[in-house]
């Protein structure tokens, strides 16, 4: 099909120059047939002038125009081929005495001929424009704008203008260039800027708006999708440049808002150069790696060309699907043949098999990231939240001592400041526990990371209002003043290595979590995206606090002193002086509690509040 594309358009150019080389020569004749004496000369010569430009039409391969996406480029190719031809054959005819027609012919064709090459190129561009201007559009069509009168809100008209699958009628662009207001691009009004968004909204009665602003900051764009989500119009975003002119096209890269756009939070800055340095070429250990961060931490480790990725976790059917997913890629050409990624199905909590794995494989760097962390399940059972969460995570410490590990990097929760849950408690007892390793002569850095709530992580908020929401209601929250901190599972984990590669031993890392989120407003705000009325369609109920649940988290203690990092985004909780032998005698006290049967919670808690000082329960 494309080789008769291209024989067509070849022979179009070809008749195009024939007719051209005509009209100069009338045109040159003042209008008139009357004298055809420089007809004659021309015709027995126009197969030889029609092959001059054959082949140099060839060359700058202007049969391989596909007429619906003519561009600039397009035009200034035609051009230069029509220059080059003219000169060519006035060239090769006025040295071969072949016919001496008049010097203005041959300008005057070379205008004409660039003018209805251009013509044939840009035609279809051009029905499109007319078609549009005179298209009659349904019920079935949304009255729609574009936010971003760039590149990207240009490429994007052009797609939904010509692609019959867009049921949208585009009525005008909005772009915070005041420069730009009143005037067209591709026929399309420009009508205002993003603080005349609702106001443009309301007049022209708009139903969808598309944001096409892939290029700015993810603070500019958090505000501009604001204006429009508060328009009530369904709002889609354009997420990246690269899919739109990949094969998956537009359509690929167009996404509706989610409520993650609406959060307030900063641009994430990274060092990837320093990252990259700290992972290539190493042996790296993923604990957790089935669950939503141990999965991202592969997924942002793998990209980074470790040695040997080992991925640990008890979960064999997620273990499974992500070791898929990498095989899919590196089936695709996206990771590097020479990446060796393993899943090994076992618990931390046995320490004969982690000592066995870290003898066999002496990983460099262990991102420890399985953890117990529902907070209403672990008050349930809190002997559990203790084996998994504190003797799992010292049966990997004393694992990676023993083996000599470069980095040891632990995965916290603000829940372990003040606690005031079982979960929380453990998490402590984990900090603490990091910060007693760092001892002279020690060869691993232990450190670990706090952060708070990430946006779709198994067990957050975000899932279970989704599932409310199909349910068709009603959203429970428990307090209706509650707060939390927010942050993408992406972000979090770049964050995470980043502040693995600050890491000198003993340190808390802390992320700045950005601006805390009333869950009210986010409950209200995910019904809204959803095309529902809070209240009306969908109501939203309070239950009040869950065992254990606080109204608002802290990032670090009262008595840490937080220091700043080369990222603005992460702080540094100085080593507090924690000792091993206090961990060990913490250890053994709740090794009593493992080993004592028919303990009931409450003694355990109890026995908690005594290891564990910050910890205060709220059992209610």
């Amino acid at each position: 099909m494309k080789r008769y594309q291209s024989l067509f358009l070849t022979v179009i150019d070809l008749v195009v120059v024939f007719l051209s080389y005509l009209i100069g020569i009338w045109i040159r004749m003042d209008l008139s047939f009357s004298i055809m004496t420089y007809y004659d000369l021309f015709i027995p010569r126009a197969w030889s002038v029609l092959f001059i430009y054959f082949v140099i039409f060839k060359l700058l391969r202007l049969d391989k125009s596909i007429l619906g996406m003519a561009s600039v480029a397009e035009a200034i190719r035609v051009s230069l081929a029509c220059v080059m031809g003219s000169i060519s054959v006035y060239v090769i005819l006025q040295l071969t005495h072949f016919t001496r027609l008049p010097r203005s012919v041959y300008l005057i064709q070379m205008i004409i001929l660039i003018l209805m090459l251009e013509f044939v190129r840009f035609s279809y561009r051009i029905y499109n424009m007319l078609l549009l201007k005179t298209k009659t559009f349904g019920a079935d069509y949304q009255r729609t704008i574009i936010v971003g009168a760039g590149a990207a809100g240009l490429m994007l008209l052009r797609e939904v203008t010509t692609n019959k699958i867009y049921k949208n009628h585009i009525l005008g662009f909005v772009d915070d260039d005041k420069s730009k207001t009143g005037k067209m691009i591709n026929g399309v009004k420009v009508l205002g800027t993003i603080s005349d968004l609702s106001g443009i909204v309301n007049a022209n009665m708009i139903e969808s708006i598309y944001v096409a602003l892939p290029s700015v900051s993810l603070q500019e764009q958090k505000q501009i999708l604001e204006h429009c989500y508060e328009t009530g119009a369904k709002v889609q975003v354009i997420t990246s440049t690269k899919d739109m002119i990949s094969a998956q096209g537009i359509r690929r890269s167009l996404r509706e808002i989610g409520i993650e756009d609406l959060l307030g939070r900063q641009s994430i800055q990274l060092d990837n150069l320093l990252i990259r340095s700290f992972i290539e070429n190493k042996t790296v250990l993923v604990t957790g790696a089935a669950g939503s961060i141990g999965s991202e931490l592969c997924r942002q480790i793998i990209q980074l060309n470790p040695k040997t990725l080992l991925m640990i976790d008890i979960n064999e059917n997620g273990l499974y699907d992500l070791q898929m997913e990498f095989n899919m890629l590196k089936e695709g050409g996206q990771l590097s043949p020479d990446i060796i990624y393993l899943p090994l199905i076992t618990s931390i909590r046995d320490a004969e098999a982690i000592n066995l794995l870290f003898s066999r494989y002496h990983p460099e760097i262990v991102f420890h990231a399985a953890a117990h962390k529902h907070v209403p399940l672990m008050e349930d059972m809190p002997i559990e939240a203790i084996k998994n969460n504190i003797f799992g995570t010292h049966n990997l410490l004393m694992a990676a001592r023993e083996y000599k590990a470069h980095q040891f990097v632990s995965i916290s929760t603000d829940k372990a400041v003040n606690p005031t849950n079982v979960m929380g408690a453990t998490k402590r007892e984990v900090e603490k526990m990091i910060q007693s390793m760092n001892v002279p002569g020690c060869k691993t850095k232990f450190v670990a990371v706090r952060f708070g709530n990430v946006l779709g992580s198994n067990g957050s908020i975000i899932p279970l209002f989704k599932k409310q929401i199909t349910a068709g209601g009603p959203l429970t929250l428990t307090d209706r003043n509650i707060i939390r901190y927010f942050m993408t599972i992406p972000e979090a984990v770049s964050l995470v290595l980043q502040a693995a590669t600050f890491g000198k031993g003993g340190e808390i890392f802390v992320l700045d979590m950005g601006q805390p989120v009333k869950i009210l407003d986010l409950a209200e705000k995910m019904i809204r995206l959803a095309g529902y009325v809070p209240y009306k369609d969908i109501d939203i109920k309070e239950i009040g606090l869950r065992p254990g649940e606080k109204l608002f988290e802290e990032l670090h203690l009262n008595k840490e002193q937080v220091t700043t990092t080369p990222n603005n985004l992460i702080f540094i909780a100085q080593p507090m002086k924690i000792t091993e032998a206090t961990i060990n005698q913490d250890l053994a006290v709740l090794q009593t509690l493992i080993d004592e049967p028919n303990i009931t919670d409450d003694k355990v808690i109890d026995v908690m509040t005594q290891v564990i000082d910050t910890y205060v329960p709220n059992r209610k």
